[in-house]
């Protein structure tokens, strides 16, 4: 430390300078290494975000498109069994002989000895009538 002596009996301490040089900046070439490298990480990071993407949104599609497909096929096989039942009642009902004179009938316009048939136009049921 130095004293300086002012005009008055008080004197005013003062640190020394130190001789030492500022700390050395780092030279251009270290800068350019760092900012390469952060640009590579960056880069491989980037590619790496880009694959992961990828790779989920072509899961998400495949799913979306399987569970559309088993939705398809869940309908198909309510039609099915619907259909199914349906043939297993008519089935039952073929075995009723009352139920089977009744539909060839109908379906195939046979009547009885000695029964008259008519079909009126805006009737959808054809009329029998016995003698």
């Amino acid at each position: 430390m130095e004293v300086h002596k002012l005009n008055s009996n008080v004197s005013v301490l003062k640190p020394k300078q130190s001789q030492t040089p500022p700390s050395p900046k780092p030279n251009n070439y270290v800068k350019k290494v760092h900012r390469r490298r952060i640009a590579v990480i960056g880069i491989v990071f980037a590619i790496i975000m880009v694959v992961f993407g990828v790779q989920i949104f072509n899961a998400h599609r495949t799913y979306a498109n399987t569970m559309e497909q088993i939705e398809v096929s869940k309908t198909k096989l309510n039609k099915q069994k619907s259909l199914q039942s349906d043939l297993k009642l008519e089935v039952s009902q073929l075995h009723d002989t009352s139920y089977l004179e009744k539909y060839i009938r109908e379906k195939y316009m046979y009547s009885k000895p000695g029964e008259q048939v008519y079909n009126l136009p805006n009737d959808v049921k054809t009329t029998t009538i016995q003698k």
